[in-house]
């Protein structure tokens, strides 16, 4: 199950960063002087990571409880 969530969060990435969402995203408007582009790319790395993060640590907590 958890593969199964790891998969689709790599699926998930790939379409977050493909071309069609990163040209909705790619205008001349700044967040604190910081592109809107820039912006985007690294909230989504980050959330991606920490939601990485969660199942895999959920996954090791599910196997050490099978020991």
């Amino acid at each position: 199950m958890k593969d199964q969530k790891l998969l689709m969060l790599s699926v998930l990435a790939l379409i977050l960063f493909n071309f069609p969402i990163l040209s909705i995203v790619n205008i001349k408007e700044t967040i604190n002087g910081i592109p809107i582009l820039f912006f985007y790319i690294f909230i989504i790395w980050l959330l991606l990571i920490i939601v990485i993060f969660r199942v895999i640590k959920n996954k090791s907590k599910e196997i050490s409880k099978d020991e």
